[in-house]
């Protein structure tokens, strides 16, 4: 049973799950800001107050990461004291590997970096095989941008809003055509290049 329930244009999160959790995590540098919940996902959930924000306008209204295809339990979740960045440490829950072996629950952790430079995110996966045996996992990023002002986002209803280009498969989406200017969502991901795998890293 998935978590999220969608209801017209609305997500709403199952009371049982663990993303009815509201505790948010809040990044700020000069005019952008963004708002986690303590995985450091951004969930559009219901009328969210969730994302990425810059210059008044949520450029992120989705942000998710699944660990072979599903959300990883929580460690620990916490922000630097002078808010240089957000540091979560994750791991796997119970998982099938090709329908043969089991992978146990806490064997990959899944450590996240996250911190504002500019008007970008950045986000850093680090990922360790605390098991025996060699194990292949997904990561899952799942981004969406609704590009709202700051009073949509706490409910204010606009009597007019534009139309939402179709995306661009480099991974830009684009805005909605009101006006000349065009807000755009760009995600880019990087792999280190030449990195030697270490015995207790995750393949």
């Amino acid at each position: 049973m998935s978590d999220i329930v969608r209801v017209e244009d609305e997500y709403y999160v199952r009371a049982s799950s663990a993303l009815a959790d509201d505790r948010t995590r809040v990044l700020k540098y000069g005019d952008t800001f963004a708002v986690f919940n303590r995985y450091g996902d951004i969930e559009p959930l219901g009328t969210s107050r969730f994302g990425l924000f810059h210059a008044e306008t949520r450029y992120l209204s989705r942000f998710t990461l699944r660990l072979n295809q599903k959300q990883p339990l929580l460690l620990s979740s916490t922000i630097r004291e002078d808010n240089a960045f957000l540091s979560v440490d994750l791991t796997n829950v119970d998982t099938s590997l090709n329908g043969d072996a089991e992978l146990s629950r806490g064997t990959v952790h899944l450590f996240r970096l996250q911190f504002l430079r500019g008007a970008a995110c950045y986000q850093y996966f680090r990922l360790l095989n605390y098991g025996l045996q060699r194990v292949t996992v997904s990561l899952l990023l799942q981004f969406d941008a609704d590009f709202a002002d700051i009073f949509e986002v706490r409910g204010t209803k606009r009597a007019r809003k534009g139309d939402r280009l179709p995306d661009r498969a480099e991974g830009v989406q684009e805005g909605p055509a009101v006006s000349s200017r065009l807000p755009r969502a760009r995600a880019a991901i990087r792999a280190p290049r030449n990195r030697r795998v270490r015995d207790h890293d995750a393949q």
